[in-house]
């Protein structure tokens, strides 16, 4: 298995961002990769549930987003499988002191090395892990500001 990990503070706080990760109909505006994605097997979110996932782009798979833990609005897990690699991730929601919000991410993946689309697994998660998280970032900022201009 292969580790990584990422942060970002954005200046939303808590229950903002985790609104804004766990809206899954705004995913596509953090890396432009997805197709359908639709819930199957038990409530969006909750232990066990299920996201199929339709993935376009470096190539055309259906990832299985299975739910293994979750803390509302503080911290959620799972486990991901397409393609034959397994992928298994955590995401915390931490207050920082000024009032704006650390997510951090780490997790492990099986196949490192093996090739899609002519790049290696590692690289593909670090570049999606790093586009996907610093668009959310950005999305984050956008909204925790509208609010503070009301």
């Amino acid at each position: 298995m292969h580790r990584f990990k990422y942060s970002v503070t954005t200046k939303a706080w808590r229950p903002l961002a985790w609104e804004i990760y766990t809206n899954w109909k705004l995913w596509n505006r953090f890396a432009n990769v997805y197709g359908d994605l639709h819930w199957r097997g038990g409530k969006p979110w909750d232990i066990g549930s299920s996201l199929q996932i339709e993935v376009r782009m470096p190539v055309n798979t259906i990832v299985d987003h299975q739910i293994t833990s979750i803390e509302p609005h503080k911290k959620i897990g799972w486990t991901d499988r397409a393609r034959g690699i397994i992928l298994r991730q955590m995401v915390e929601f931490v207050d920082m002191p000024d009032g704006k919000t650390q997510i951090l991410t780490w997790g492990e993946f099986s196949r490192p090395t093996s090739l899609i689309a002519g790049r290696t697994v590692a690289a593909l998660v670090t570049s999606f892990t790093e586009t996907w998280y610093e668009n959310f970032r950005l999305l984050c900022d956008q909204f925790a500001e509208a609010t503070t201009q009301v």
